[in-house]
């Protein structure tokens, strides 16, 4: 079991080392192999390594069943688009090509992304008569009396008022989803479009953290009756967005994205890290947004994060302006742009080069929801070459690591003049390369241990190089580019948010 929570970088003393670790890795088995029998020698093994070997095959199992959920959630998704859910009280799909095993967990992320119960089939070869397939429903309906009402059509079925699994004739699909929503549509007086997420406590950035999450913790164990409490944060924003795909034990991407975040509101300068898991960055609203987050502490990062749970436009973004003042003033001396007199008061002098058309998006919306002037005041920028900032970076790791002396994240990112999305892949890179990074709050912990260099170490240099090749190159676009591309290109982004 040790070797598992290593694994899923978990400490054994969170409960969602077992709901968000241990559980979906050891139900990834049985999902994907069919069989539980390998994770009962898991659990009761007195072999170390026998253990070991299994905790690893219970790994790629797990990030198998990652990369075919997302794919059946996207062709479910595809199937959606030709659904009118207006006349939709329970989504009844099917396909041939589905893995059985992950079925529950799409149909849960539909019903809760739709509002309305899911029944996902997969009809199997040619000549196999029966589908078989899982549902998921939502708070306000018993699924297990709902599909129980249709026994007669169905081969076989079993669950309860949340969950349920079955099998029917696939000549009894037709008349099974025209009868259920029949069914459902008697007890209910409407289906709304999108299931409503309750908040437990409204909060600010500036309350998150430590002394909020000691404070909840007191709460715990979570489950059924007892769910994490949701905490909502109006008016915020988000910053330093980007999303990757997850890679397995072998250093393989597999086919499941998350996106990496810091939130940000007006009740602090600091900001605070989150993820949302299965969601890409561009899929989050433009400018300030009302969000639900679950807080909780990452024990592999060693930091109080934020996980979102629902999320929308804040009614006070919707902009009337489609168009700002912007004012070039790039490549101006310092000492020019503190003793000009031509700005007014409103005036916010951007003085960092953007790398993407989503950092500049930031500052944009935030000038038009102000009523401010942007003044684009960034010089060119001096370039290192990336490998001597990675010459640069090993040589910091050695000296903080001789010193034991804990280094500030902000002040790494300004010696090296990269980003802290480009910093994530130079950590892995050290970290395959002999050094133990480890971050606690806003610092970084760099300790030499004594392993051998892994064997993706020249792979996690290379992607640490590309990554800083092509954030130059976008900071060279932008030190050259036209105002008049900026309002082409932002400023039908900013209308389409309203």
């Amino acid at each position: 079991m040790g070797r598992l929570l290593e694994l899923c970088h978990g400490s054994g003393d969170r409960p969602t080392d077992i709901s968000f670790g241990l559980g979906p890795r050891i139900n990834a088995v049985s999902r994907i192999q069919g069989d539980s029998s390998l994770c009962v020698e898991l659990l009761t093994s007195r072999n170390h390594q026998q253990v070991y070997e299994l905790a690893e095959i219970t790994e790629l199992a797990n990030t198998r069943r990652k990369s075919l959920q997302k794919n059946v959630v996207q062709q479910v998704q595809h199937k959606l688009s030709h659904i009118d859910l207006s006349t939709t009280s329970v989504i009844v799909l099917a396909d041939s090509q589905w893995a059985t095993g992950v079925l529950g967990l799409v149909a849960g992320q539909v019903a809760q992304e739709t509002g309305r119960p899911t029944i996902l089939l997969s009809l199997g070869g040619k000549n196999d008569i029966l589908a078989k397939g899982s549902a998921r429903s939502i708070n306000s309906v018993d699924l297990y009396q709902l599909v129980s009402e249709q026994a007669h059509l169905l081969h076989s079925f079993g669950g309860h008022p949340f969950a349920a699994g079955l099998s029917l004739k696939v000549e009894n699909i037709p008349l099974f989803t025209q009868a259920i929503n029949q069914k459902l549509r008697q007890n209910l007086d409407i289906l709304t479009s999108k299931l409503t997420v309750t908040a437990d406590l409204k909060v600010t950035v500036a309350d998150l953290g430590r002394e909020l999450f000691t404070q909840l913790k007191l709460l715990e164990p979570y489950g059924i009756g007892n769910p994490v409490p949701k905490l909502l944060i109006q008016d915020c924003w988000f910053e330093n967005i980007w999303h990757r795909n997850q890679q397995d034990l072998k250093g393989n991407k597999v086919q499941y994205i998350k996106t990496d975040f810091c939130v940000r509101d007006n009740s602090t300068n600091i900001k605070f890290p989150g993820v949302w898991w299965g969601h890409y960055k561009d899929e989050l609203p433009l400018g300030k947004c009302d969000c639900i987050f679950e807080l909780d502490y990452n024990t592999y990062k060693n930091r109080y994060e934020v996980r979102i749970i629902n999320v929308r436009a804040s009614k006070k973004s919707f902009l009337t302006q489609t168009s700002a003042k912007i004012v070039d003033w790039r490549n101006c001396s310092t000492s020019f742009l503190e003793n000009s007199q031509e700005l007014p008061s409103n005036t916010l002098l951007l003085s960092e080069c953007p790398s993407s058309w989503n950092d500049l998006q930031v500052w944009i919306e935030r000038n038009l929801y102000n009523q401010q002037i942007l003044a684009i005041a960034w010089n060119e920028p001096k370039q290192k070459s990336p490998v001597q900032i990675w010459i640069t970076l090993v040589g910091l790791a050695k000296y903080l690591s001789h010193n034991q002396k804990l280094a500030p994240r902000i002040q790494i990112l300004k010696k090296l003049q990269i980003s802290d999305q480009c910093l994530h892949f130079g950590i892995q890179a050290l970290n395959s390369c002999g050094f133990d990074v480890k971050s606690q709050e806003n610092h970084l912990k760099i300790m030499q241990s004594h392993h051998n260099l892994s064997s993706t170490s020249e792979n996690e240099i290379c992607q640490f190089l590309a990554a800083i090749h092509e954030e130059q190159f976008q900071q060279q676009y932008f030190s050259q580019v036209s105002v008049s591309t900026i309002q082409a290109m932002i400023f039908p982004k900013v209308i389409s948010a309203s």
